[in-house]
């Protein structure tokens, strides 16, 4: 049996020994799934996976800074040499973290209907982001850090930005939102997600019993408040397009 202590900081309310079964658990079904695989092809793709999961850990509690691959091969009783075996390089490895991390955020929001009104979709959208929160801490870690990467992992980011700019592009559309360009909705798609992000991030940083008492409800009042917001004439109030120069000209007077 490998060895796979767990040392470091964790986020206190997922044991490494839990986080890892349920990892392995997830992938399981899908490993077994391929085709006329041989003894060996499986147990290389059910190791690539572990391997997988020790460096998510290890991601995750150094924040990303100096991640020692020798730590990672210590906690499943290999050599560090052995592990190129399975990833050609460190960024590599760091890479498919990250992509697995992106790709399975993606995968939660996605399942929010795109037949809600565009600001109730981007209120449930916030509210998938932060359920996914809670239940992948180590992956949120991730992607907190994945833009400072410098890597382009396009199936996970891409999905992630396509799903949050069509609620505000459907959004202006229909009327609910108010944009005069299309840089107002960037920067619509830039307030809400710097705003769920940072709410995700710091409930994946927080104790146990201050977890708790964030309670979803009142998150979702949070997230209403901001979607409310947005349905104002906020744009042109804060300067964008004509609204500048009109400023401008009101102050000249």
């Amino acid at each position: 049996m490998r060895d796979q202590h767990g040392r470091g900081r964790r986020p206190p309310h997922e044991s490494p020994r839990e986080s890892r079964l349920a990892f392995l658990a997830e992938h399981h079904l899908a490993i077994l799934a391929e085709h006329r695989l041989s003894h060996r092809e499986r147990r290389r793709l059910e190791t690539r996976e572990e391997i997988l999961q020790a460096a998510r850990e290890v991601f995750a509690e150094t924040g990303g800074i100096d991640v020692s691959l020798s730590e990672i091969a210590r906690r499943l009783g290999f050599t560090p040499a052995a592990l190129y075996k399975y990833f050609d390089s460190k960024d590599d490895l760091i890479g498919a973290v990250a992509e697995r991390a992106m790709a399975g955020l993606s995968e939660a929001l996605s399942r929010v209907s795109t037949a809600l009104p565009p600001d109730e979709r981007a209120v449930e959208i916030g509210m998938a982001y932060l359920d996914f929160a809670r239940a992948n801490p180590y992956d949120i870690a991730i992607v907190a850090l994945h833009e400072s990467l410098e890597m382009t992992h396009a199936g996970g980011h891409a999905g992630l930005e396509e799903i949050v700019m069509g609620v505000f592009r459907d959004g202006v559309a229909q009327g609910v939102f108010h944009a005069s360009s299309d840089e107002d909705i960037a920067l619509m798609v830039y307030g809400a997600w710097s705003f769920v992000h940072g709410m995700a991030v710091l409930l994946s940083r927080q104790p146990p019993h201050l977890v708790k008492q964030l309670r979803p409800a009142r998150q979702r009042q949070l997230l209403q408040a901001f979607v409310t917001g947005l349905k104002g004439t906020w744009a042109v109030a804060s300067g964008s397009g004509t609204g500048e120069e009109a400023g401008a000209s009101d102050v000249r007077r």
